[in-house]
């Protein structure tokens, strides 16, 4: 049984090969000790002035849990396809066992900890359909919900048609949702621009996995859109 409690570091090194993996770091409290694990890498790579990213998934084992080390400057873009066929892998594998989930690692500034946020119930959809538009063709299955679309840019963030100023997003929507909901349980639905940083994307993640109200929930679909063919993402 491998076991998981390591002091804040800013890098990862990757056995022999000393390759180095910079992980998100965030003042964010999360899972901090996670037995039986098998690791996989997402290294970021230059190739003729491109940015790619290198995945090494050679010790994974079905029958454990798994953790995503990202490298942080990777854009979504580029992680998200790898991170589907993975997710799948771990889950349809025929030697996959009940139980064991997927989970993204970064560097908790406050514990001064590394810690992991676990994702495996997450769906990415890559069609570069926005929230918006996805509730009102399956209007039916979100009519009890009080529905905030959330967009993330890399230069800007939206409560549904409000472009956010400054950094107070977090209190902006947690009194926008309390002016709204009418008694409702509160889906919020996320829409990220393909071109987001992963340092980004994980602090938006772990800023909704804050909220510490039942009556707070974020849908699993995740909207993983690309600006070009988005006219209305608010896009910079």
């Amino acid at each position: 049984m491998k076991n998981i409690f390591i002091v804040l570091f800013l890098f990862l090194i990757f056995g022999c090969t000393k390759k180095e993996v910079k992980l998100p770091t965030l003042g964010a409290k999360g899972i901090q000790e996670i037995h039986n694990h098998s690791q996989v890498w997402f290294f970021l790579t230059l190739k003729n002035n491109d940015t790619i990213a290198t995945v090494n998934r050679k010790n994974t084992i079905s029958t454990t849990h798994w953790l995503f080390n990202i490298d942080k400057r990777l854009p979504l873009k580029i992680i998200i396809p790898s991170i589907q066929k993975l997710q799948y892998n771990h889950a349809n594998s025929f030697h996959s066992k009940k139980g064991m989930h997927n989970y993204f690692s970064y560097s908790d500034t406050i514990s001064k900890k590394l810690s992991f946020l676990k994702f495996d119930h997450v769906e990415f959809k890559t069609d570069s359909l926005l929230s918006k538009y996805y509730i009102k063709k399956h209007s039916s299955k979100y009519l009890k919900y009080n529905n905030i679309n959330l967009t993330f840019n890399p230069t800007n963030t939206w409560i549904n048609d409000a472009k956010m100023v400054g950094n107070e997003f977090r209190t902006t929507l947690l009194e926008f949702i309390e002016f709204t909901t009418g008694g409702n349980q509160t889906m919020l639905h996320l829409n990220f621009n393909e071109k987001l940083s992963y340092q980004d994307y994980l602090l938006y993640k772990t800023m909704i996995h804050s909220f510490e109200d039942k009556n707070i929930i974020a849908n699993e679909i995740e909207f993983i859109f690309n600006p070009t063919k988005v006219p209305d993402c608010g896009c910079e």
